[in-house]
């Protein structure tokens, strides 16, 4: 099979330029992709060559040229497609990984279902592999998910639902919570209506809040599912004297997770970052891109796993200031030294049959968390496995997050989600489904508008700006 098409590539200072593509091959064999004549990719076996129809443009494409992920590139990956010459719609989850592409033999991450974590991974519209941007897509075969006879324009949002859901997922408001969303912009939007959906699902009742300075968007909210909305003017503050169960923080912002951390009482969810230095740390958005955790060492604490997981935590890293602490849990193997040591120790035979990562690690200050988050300026690989945990044991030295950790708070973050859970949902939610694509997706633009839909989603009055071919 070969295809060939025009598709406006994002470049580094942050325009497009067409360039022109020949995709080659066929699932068994594998794909060729050419970019003005020359090879761009050489792809195995396990994708399948698929026709787009929608794509939503979120922050990440914004601001796809601070990532570090090669330019120039297709983007776009909140992706609705079709199979060639058929009318059923997918959506398209973005990972590329062992699992996706249906191979026989599985590295660690898959086998531990943490496939969207795999390190070698390509991702669609972000790294290496073209994105929703363009007419035609190579996605993983495990990737093209049914949507069930959900709208194209709500199946077009399945990729950031999903995320949001993810979010709730992690962290679960329980009986009698009041939980609150900080910043009900676009993300935080999609993650008011991810919670109301979770809780007619699941039959627990709390209250959802949000929290925010546009009053059009504390509107929607209360639409999409919140049972009320604070807006912060120029002239007021939030009453730092109520506490709320969970602060789910969608700001990106360093003021936003500030008034986080002083609204929530047991739990912050970290959503969005920066990218920049935030509370003192460098590595937040890292932080979230692992979906770790940040908590105060303690009995309970040791035994952190993600909500459904089966496992225990076996392998334990204590900095050389947390070297002395005492860890009573039986069947364990404890790692001491600097972090350098860690990663050494990550290259052992100890770590050859499971994820080379340690199930905790045990730290004593703001700088050994930076360090075992992203111990090497080499790679990408924290010391501690995705959806594991950092204890902390420390002064916290004036600073707000730990401050909080240490008053027994605990961080979460979480970014992928499952499409499948995802679309069920909103199954189970009919009325969800109706009022996210009536009121979240704000413009649709043709495919050769490009440049003026990204103009409009950079500005903040838009909603979901969404690309159709």
């Amino acid at each position: 099979m070969e295809i060939t098409y025009q598709a406006q590539e994002y470049t580094t200072d942050d325009t497009f330029v067409y360039a022109h593509f020949r995709i080659s091959g066929n699932t068994a064999s594998g794909w060729s992709i050419l970019r003005n004549d020359k090879k761009l990719l050489q792809i195995g076996p396990g994708y399948e060559l698929l026709q787009t129809l929608s794509c939503g443009i979120c922050a990440t494409d914004i601001n796809r040229r601070f990532l570090p992920f090669e330019l120039p590139q297709v983007t776009g990956h909140e992706v609705v497609a079709q199979r060639l010459n058929t009318s059923d719609i997918f959506a398209v989850e973005i990972n590329d990984s062992p699992y996706a592409r249906g191979d026989a033999e599985l590295d660690q991450f898959c086998r531990e279902r943490l496939q969207t974590h795999c390190p070698d991974s390509m991702v669609l519209g972000i790294d290496r592999l073209p994105g929703g941007f363009a007419p035609y897509i190579l996605a993983p075969v495990k990737s093209i998910i049914p949507v069930h006879g959900l709208d194209e324009n709500t199946a077009v949002l399945i990729e950031p639902f999903a995320a949001a859901l993810q979010a709730v997922t992690a962290s679960p408001p329980e009986d009698g919570d009041e939980v609150i969303v900080l910043g009900p912009g676009r993300l935080g939007l999609l993650l008011i209506a991810a919670l109301a959906a979770y809780r007619s699902s699941t039959g627990i009742k709390f209250r959802i809040g949000a929290l925010g300075r546009q009053n059009k968007n504390i509107a929607l909210s209360r639409i999409l599912g919140a049972d009320f909305g604070i807006n912060i003017s120029h002239n007021d503050q939030p009453n730092f004297s109520k506490k709320y169960a969970i602060v789910y923080d969608t700001t990106g912002s360093t003021a936003g997770f500030e008034t986080a951390l002083q609204l929530a009482e047991k739990e912050v969810h970290l959503k969005s970052t920066s990218g920049l230095k935030m509370c003192g740390f460098h590595t937040l958005t890292a932080l979230v891109v692992d979906e770790l955790a940040l908590l105060q060492f303690n009995k309970q604490n040791i035994h952190f796993t993600w909500p459904g997981e089966k496992r225990s935590n076996n392998a334990f890293f204590l900095s050389q200031q947390t070297a002395d602490l005492q860890i009573e849990k039986n069947d364990i193997s404890i790692y001491t030294g600097s972090i350098e040591d860690g990663e050494q120790t990550l290259t052992t035979d100890s770590f050859k049959k499971r994820i080379p990562r340690f199930d905790i690690a045990v730290v004593s200050s703001a700088e050994e968390i930076d360090a075992v988050v992203r111990p090497s300026a080499v790679h990408e690989n924290s010391l501690i496995r995705p959806r594991g945990a950092i204890l902390f044991n420390g002064d916290a030295k004036g600073n707000a997050l730990l401050a909080f950790i240490n008053n027994g708070g605990r961080l979460r973050t979480s970014r992928c989600g499952d499409f499948t859970y995802a679309i069920n949902i909103l199954k189970q939610n009919p009325k969800t489904a109706f009022l996210l694509q009536h009121n979240l997706i704000s413009h649709i633009f043709p495919a050769t508008e490009l440049t003026t839909a990204f103009d409009y989603a950079a500005n903040k009055k838009s909603l979901k700006v969404i690309i159709r071919h």
